[in-house]
C-alpha cells in the first residue's frame, strides 16, 4: 500500500507529504545508529524521537515514511526538515507496538 492511502486509512495525522511510496515493511526504534544500521528501504519507521536528526536518518535509509506514536508532534526544526527534504512524517495517537500491528495489519507486511 502506498503512504498517501495507508495514512488516510490509518486516520494518522499528516505533517509533511514526500514521494507517495510503496510501504514495503515496518521498523520500530529510537536508536538512530541502530536504524540506520538495521532498517530496511522503503519501511514505515515507528518511533517516539521528534528532533530534526529524524528526518535525517530516514533520508538516509530510505524509508518510505516516519510514524511519530503515542501522539507526539514534530518539534519545529523536524517538521520544517521533513517538508524541505519531502519525507512522509506522519502522526498516530497509539504506542508503537499499537501502531505496527496496525502497519502490518494494513499494509500486508
Amino acid at each position: 500500500m502506498n503512504v498517501r492511502e495507508f495514512a488516510q486509512k490509518a486516520g494518522y495525522a499528516v505533517f509533511s507529504e514526500g514521494e507517495d511510496r510503496e510501504i514495503e515493511s515496518g521498523y520500530c526504534g529510537d536508536f538512530l545508529s541502530n536504524i540506520i544500521s538495521r532498517a530496511p528501504d522503503s519501511c514505515a519507521w515507528l518511533t517516539v524521537m521528534n528532533n530534526v536528526n529524524v528526518a535525517a536518518v530516514a533520508t538516509l535509509i530510505d524509508c518510505a515514511c516516519i510514524i511519530l506514536c503515542e501522539g507526539v508532534a514534530p518539534d519545529d526544526a523536524l517538521a520544517a526538515r521533513a517538508k524541505m527534504q519531502s519525507v512522509w512524517l506522519l502522526g498516530a495517537k497509539g504506542n508503537v507496538y499499537e501502531e505496527a500491528k496496525r502497519v502490518a495489519a494494513l499494509c500486508g507486511v
